[in-house]
C-alpha cells in the first residue's frame, strides 16, 4: 500500500471517529440514546432523528469493507522482480504475536464503556508468522521458492476468504440480529482473526513447503 493511500486511509478513519463521537453526543442529547444503547430490532420503529446515526453506521460499514479490501490487496502485492533474497528478520520478531492477547481488553472496555475497538488487536496474532519467516531469512528466491510462496499465499487467501464468507453468511442469516452491538463485535473479532490467520498461514505454509515438513 502506497504512503499516499495509507495517509488517506488514516485521514478517513480519523474523520469517521469524529463523526461517531458527534453522532453519540447527538443521540444522547437529542434522541434519547437510540442506537447507542441496546436496540431490539423486533420492536424498532424508525423516526427521522435516527437518520444521522444510520448514516454514520453505514459509513462505518463501508469503511470496514474498504479496509478489508485494501489489506488483502496490500498482502497479495508481488515483491520487486529484481529481489533475489528474502528479507532479513529475526525469528524473535514472532513474539510480537503475543500482542494479539491485547484484544481481550475489548471485553473489559465493552463491559465498562461500550467501547469495542480494542478487539482489533487480535490482528497481532498474525505476527506469530514472523517466526517462520525469520527461520527462512535471507533465502535465495529461486523458481522453486517463488512457486512455493505463491502456493502458500493462495492457500492462505482461500482459507481467509472462506472464513470471511462464512462470517458474512452467519450475519446475513440473522446472527445477533436483535443486538446491533453484538453483531458489530462479532464482525470486528472475526475479521481481525481472519486477517491474522492469513498472515500466519502465508509464512507457516511457505516454511513447511520449503523444508518439506
Amino acid at each position: 500500500m502506497s504512503k499516499r493511500k495509507i495517509r488517506n486511509t488514516v485521514i478517513m478513519g480519523i474523520g469517521l471517529v469524529i463523526l461517531i463521537i458527534i453522532g453519540v453526543i447527538y443521540s444522547l442529547l437529542y434522541n434519547e440514546g437510540r442506537w447507542i444503547y441496546e436496540t431490539d430490532l423486533s420492536e424498532y420503529v424508525f423516526i427521522t432523528k435516527d437518520i444521522p446515526m444510520l448514516i454514520i453506521g453505514g459509513l462505518v460499514a463501508l469503511y470496514v469493507i474498504y479496509l478489508v479490501i485494501n489489506i488483502f490487496q496490500a498482502s497479495i502485492q508481488k515483491k520487486q522482480a529484481d529481489k533475489r533474497y528474502s528479507r532479513k528478520i529475526s525469528p524473535l520478531l514472532g513474539f510480537a504475536g503475543f500482542f494479539g492477547f491485547a484484544g481481550f481488553i475489548g471485553i473489559w472496555t465493552y463491559t465498562e464503556s461500550r467501547i469495542i475497538f480494542p478487539f482489533i488487536f487480535f490482528v497481532f496474532f498474525g505476527f506469530f508468522g514472523f517466526f517462520f519467516e525469520g527461520k527462512m531469512s535471507n533465502t535465495l528466491e529461486d523458481e522453486l521458492y517463488l512457486e512455493n510462496k505463491k502456493r502458500a499465499e493462495l492457500k492462505a487467501y482461500k482459507t481467509g476468504f472462506l472464513l470471511l464468507f462464512i462470517t458474512i453468511w452467519l450475519v446475513g442469516m440473522g446472527m445477533f440480529s436483535r443486538y446491533v452491538e453484538w453483531c458489530a463485535i462479532f464482525m470486528l473479532i472475526a475479521i481481525s482473526l481472519i486477517y491474522a490467520l492469513v498472515l500466519f498461514l502465508s509464512s507457516y505454509l511457505l516454511y513447511r513447503y520449503e523444508k518439506g515438513e
